[in-house]
């Protein structure tokens, strides 16, 4: 039997954690509505997969329909100007 495979946009950005403040990497698959961290970029790159997978298989064990992301998908950056006086993190 032919498996299928399907592509998911990944984002991963540095943060810091709620309550600790330590540095980690957050990853999230806008398109299923899923997120992870992790310390490093290597591990959140795993996880995020396991996730996916995980978050596929859920889907389809419950006949829910898994969505695909389309050849169309733009990914982009958009700027904005921060107001003077705001408090700003890295």
């Amino acid at each position: 039997m032919k498996q299928k495979i399907a592509n998911y946009t990944v984002v991963i950005e540095r943060q810091k954690r709620l309550g600790s403040n330590k540095p980690c990497y957050v990853a999230l698959v806008p398109m299923l509505d899923i997120a992870t961290e992790a310390d490093t970029i290597e591990r959140v790159r795993k996880d995020i997969q396991s996730l996916i997978q995980f978050h596929l298989n859920c889907l389809a064990q419950e006949g829910e329909v898994i969505p695909l992301e389309t050849e169309q998908a733009i990914v982009t950056k958009s700027q904005a100007t921060i107001p003077s006086g705001a408090n700003v993190s890295f």
